[in-house]
């Protein structure tokens, strides 16, 4: 009962700790690329057809709310299973190796990006798809507010791959919280509906990561392109479309 009650204090803070860091910086990056450069930027648009509305906006800020609260409760079960002892989740250095202070942001990466990769494509089973994952795929048209955008159980399996990992592996706290950072860019990067990587990106050896041009096309076409960090499992297990780097090379010529 006492484990219910130390959960239930912390969740108000960490909820609004995600509000404010997820809500400032995608409300920050929607006015700059979606208003006040929207003109300067059109050749950049991924989908050249804007089918954003008010009513998607809505849909996806209430669906945001939803995923918040998951990602708060979340917070709250790890910071307190943290406190018990039950994780491997450490604030001190050299309490352990220093190769995982070093190295954990890497590994962590690629549990996240395998853990998604899999369970991605579990979602988009046609027994599983209507009921969860479409509610995130009534977003054709990507914009910023469809990164948090999704049924709230998606969220929940996405995400825990946290608690066996927190249980065996030894996680550097900073680490963690830089790996939440970039989870959070990224995300908004693959909804953002424009391409701002540059036209060598995708020849240079930065070629494994993703580009929101990857991410938008998925959601135009819906089977294919699953990775959220990394290309490494779509080009093993072809799963990614085969006009990707095409429809990239488009996207650069209309930059010029």
């Amino acid at each position: 009962m006492n484990s219910i009650q130390e959960i239930l204090f912390n969740f108000p803070q960490a909820f609004l700790s995600g509000l404010l860091l997820n809500g400032t910086l995608i409300v920050l990056i929607y006015i700059l690329v979606w208003k006040a450069f929207k003109k300067r930027l059109r050749s950049w648009r991924i989908q050249l057809k804007e089918r954003v509305n008010t009513k998607q906006i809505k849909r996806e800020l209430k669906n945001s709310f939803f995923t918040l609260a998951v990602g708060a409760l979340f917070s709250s079960i790890v910071i307190y299973l943290s406190t018990q002892g039950y994780t491997k989740i450490y604030t001190k250095f050299y309490e352990y190796n220093p190769f995982y202070g070093v190295f954990g942001f890497f590994i962590l990466l690629l549990i996240d990006d395998t853990w998604f990769y899999w369970f991605h494509r579990l979602l988009h089973h046609p027994k599983i798809f209507k009921h969860i994952h479409l509610e995130h795929h009534k977003s054709i048209d990507v914009n910023p507010f469809t990164s948090l955008s999704f049924h709230f159980l998606e969220p929940f399996l996405l995400s825990f791959w946290i608690f066996p990992v927190a249980y065996v592996f030894p996680i550097y706290a900073p680490v963690l919280l830089v790996v939440q950072l970039y989870g959070l860019l990224d995300n908004i990067k693959s909804h953002l509906g424009y391409e701002l990587y540059p036209k060598r990106f995708n020849k240079s050896w930065l070629r494994f990561l993703t580009s929101s041009t990857h991410h938008n096309m998925h959601h135009s076409k819906f089977k294919g392109n699953y990775g959220v960090h990394f290309r490494f499992w779509d080009k093993l297990l072809g799963t990614e479309f085969r006009d990707y780097e095409t429809e990239y090379e488009k996207i650069q010529e209309r930059k010029k």
